[in-house]
């Protein structure tokens, strides 16, 4: 069982905003894992491993259709796919451009939709047997911020990201069910704060560990564990299920 379950190698992994802080930990756990690993972003990151970068706008659904099968005409399948990619903005909400809006439900939501549904065309097209996806929302998606914790400076989540994750975790579960026949899991991560020193002030960062049960935000590395148990063929029977990663923080 143990092997099974972390037996990625030479799995057909895709990610979306491989760029990204969660983007790029995701990435490297599977190139760790020996995995065949496709990484979509406008940006390559940098990473001592080898793997497949394509440049693509996920918001083009053109650029979406021809990634996907392009990958599946060279691989023979997508074993696992990541829908890691977001975008938020942080201007006052009175100031809400009908731009802003469009543009990150089109990266968050949007994408995802297009994404799946041409994996799902060429799934159908190929007679692929099997399929897992992994969708990554936020405690945004189902719990409104504490707005006690930001001050003059700090980045306050958007109502239009709350919006955005919520939408992923009910379409995760509406994949689930219409691709259960065809051998598709589709299950959901949404984690907590993460630390980002570079973006985040010192004073946010102590008034949001203070909300934590566990008295500090979230790092990358700790979504891995829960990737690896949603990617692997062990737990098949598992599917449309959102898993909270948090520290406890929604507990409270």
């Amino acid at each position: 069982m143990l092997k099974k379950l972390f037996n990625f190698k030479n799995k057909v992994v895709l990610i979306t905003g491989c760029n990204g802080q969660v983007g790029q930990a995701i990435l490297n756990l599977f190139l760790r894992l020996d995995a065949n690993v496709y990484g979509i972003d406008i940006t390559k990151p940098k990473s001592k491993y080898n793997f497949n970068f394509i440049k693509c706008d996920i918001t083009n659904q053109k650029s979406l259709k021809k990634t996907i099968e392009k990958i599946i005409y060279k691989e023979k399948t997508i074993d696992i796919l990541i829908n890691n990619a977001g975008i938020s903005t942080f201007t006052n909400f009175k100031k809400r451009t009908e731009k802003e809006l469009d543009k990150i439900f089109k990266t968050n939501v949007v994408s995802v939709i297009n994404l799946i549904k041409h994996y799902v065309i060429m799934f159908d097209k190929k007679k692929l047997k099997k399929g897992n996806i992994i969708n990554i929302s936020s405690i945004y998606g189902f719990l409104s911020p504490d707005f006690k914790i930001y001050s003059k400076g700090d980045r306050f989540s958007p109502e239009i990201y709350g919006a955005s994750k919520s939408s992923i975790i009910q379409l995760t579960k509406y994949y689930a069910v219409l691709l259960a026949k065809r051998n598709i899991n589709v299950n959901c991560i949404s984690p907590g704060g993460l630390l980002n020193k570079k973006l985040q002030s010192n004073g946010f960062i102590s008034r949001y560990k203070k909300r934590v049960p566990m008295n500090r935000m979230g790092q990358s590395s700790d979504l891995l564990t829960t990737v690896i148990f949603l990617a692997s063929d062990s737990t098949e029977y598992v599917t449309g299920q959102n898993i909270i990663v948090d520290g406890g923080l929604s507990l409270k």
